[in-house]
């Protein structure tokens, strides 16, 4: 055994001979012949893509089909001689083959200078960890989250998401990962364009993150299992983590928003429903404990739960053991310490129910109804206008309300776009229905209609069933987004 590994490590240091020579001479022969035909920058970026493509690529041939499992400390020791290889060869070949002064060649290490060269040294030190195969029981020597957002954080995102996913998780289409940003997860579940921002840090045993989410900058999730559904928005500096115990589980449903500097310490079971808003700065603890509980302080521990469509303005505390019914809303500065109906609005320290359901819910009439849709693209047209986008004044009629634009820039500022707030589901209504047309219904549309209008390349919004559809542009988020103001989070079914 110990001769295999001899041999293995062997093959390994000797395989890199070859990789920077390769190196050397795509570099002189990039100085003759490609890097006058190019701006400077633009030609010593393309130069790193072309290595970095190019060591993958070979240490992906060589741990893959031709070595059997290396430890962790074997790769670590691989990686960080090839790194210090690649740099001796790098800087005999600039001193020697270019003629290159040595501020020159070491610039290509600085970041800040608009240079590459730092970038695909740290991918040549850690190519051994993307590809090379490590035993479960090995101890992972990049385990302290500073090493790891110094190390692996650092990476452009598409090499981040491919060195997890070589690391076993699920990852789909569109996914970006923020600089810094790190997942330590023993399982990862990743829906199609989710987006994890900046210095980003989850820590779970299993983390599950629904297509179209997005986690903000400085978004920290440290507990045992965490499942964040479709088109869930965490804004910056929320807090997802505390004691954790086999109960320490959060689930958050489609569509929902936590705003930042929220705090959520799911020691025990919190379970969030879909579309419901979390203010800045909440506060919501499974758990109240401090002083002895042997000597008769009191002692909490307990589940939170939130169920659909509840809001939260700022500042609401919620302690262990409340349900909050489907909703529901309560008061800013609210400290709840029980269960609050569904439908009703409850305020105060400690909350207290002021009013049910129709007390405080009002019921319009149809005719009401169409009067704020018009009102709504009213302040709509109002938006585009100071947002740079060309737009007409609204025509507004008893069966419908329209408008037509055009964006500032992209496919939308060549061609006419219309706006339709349909009223009626009535033939003349429908006739109005043009290509690009954002249809903003309320009335509920049925399947054929809906996937007539995409085939058209036309966009639907169902305000009856809460729902949007067509093709996922920045014009068509923009109209989701608008109708979310007035408390309409539409989830996309295309």
């Amino acid at each position: 055994m110990h001769q295999t590994n001899i041999n293995r490590n062997a093959y390994a240091l000797t395989f890199w001979i070859v990789l920077p020579s390769i190196a050397m001479v795509l570099g002189i022969l990039w100085q003759q012949y490609m890097h006058s035909m190019m701006d400077v920058y633009a030609s010593y970026a393309l130069e790193s893509l072309v290595l970095i493509l190019l060591i993958l690529l070979v240490s992906r041939i060589f741990f893959r089909n031709i070595s059997s499992e290396y430890t962790g400390g074997v790769l670590f020791r691989i990686g960080l001689i090839w790194a210090t290889l690649f740099f001796a060869f790098n800087l005999l070949n600039g001193l020697f083959f270019l003629a290159l002064p040595l501020n020159g060649i070491l610039a290509d290490y600085d970041t800040f200078a608009g240079r590459f060269g730092f970038i695909v040294l740290l991918v040549v030190f850690l190519c051994p960890r993307f590809f090379g195969r490590i035993p479960e029981d090995d101890p992972d020597l990049a385990s302290m989250p500073i090493g790891k957002m110094a190390t692996i954080g650092l990476l452009p995102s598409g090499i981040k998401i491919a060195y997890y996913r070589r690391k076993g998780a699920e990852i789909g289409d569109g996914v970006s990962m923020g600089l810094l940003s790190i997942l330590e997860c023993k399982k990862v579940v990743i829906g199609d364009h989710a987006k994890i921002g900046m210095a980003c840090m989850i820590r779970a045993n299993e983390f599950r993150l629904g297509r179209y989410s997005k986690l903000g900058m400085l978004v920290i999730i440290d507990t045992h299992k965490v499942t964040i559904g479709e088109e869930v928005t965490i804004q910056e500096q929320v807090y997802i983590g505390g004691l954790k115990t086999d109960k320490s589980v959060i689930e958050i449903g489609d569509l929902s928003m936590i705003f930042s500097g929220s705090v959520l310490n799911p020691t025990h079971p919190i379970k969030i429903g879909k579309r419901v808003g979390i203010g800045g700065y909440n506060y919501l603890f499974t758990h109240g404990t401090w002083q002895p509980i042997l000597d008769g302080f009191p002692v909490a521990f307990g589940p939170i739960t939130i169920e659909d469509g509840v809001w939260f303005p700022w500042r609401v505390f919620v302690l262990p053991n409340v349900h909050i019914g489907k909703e529901a809303t309560i008061g800013a500065g609210a400290v709840v310490n029980k269960d609050v109906p569904a439908r009703a609005l409850a305020a105060g320290v400690p909350a207290k129910i002021l009013r049910r359901d129709e007390e405080y819910i009002k019921r319009f009439t149809d005719a009401e109804k169409r009067e704020i849709l018009r009102n709504i693209l009213g302040d709509l047209v109002g938006y585009l206008r100071i947002e740079d986008w060309t737009i007409e004044d609204p025509k507004f009629e008893e069966r419908y309300a329209a408008a037509m634009f055009r964006t500032p820039k992209g496919p939308s500022s060549k061609v006419d776009n219309h706006i339709l707030f349909m009223f009626d589901n009535t033939d003349d209504v429908w006739s109005l229905v043009k290509d690009r047309t954002l249809v903003v219904s309320l009335i509920a549309l049925d399947e054929t209609q809906r996937k007539k209008l995409e085939e058209e390349g036309s966009w639907w919004f169902d305000l009856e069933t809460s729902e949007w559809g067509g093709l996922h542009t920045n014009v068509s988020v923009m109209m989701s987004g608008f109708l979310s103001r007035y408390g309409h989070w539409l989830k996309y079914m295309s």
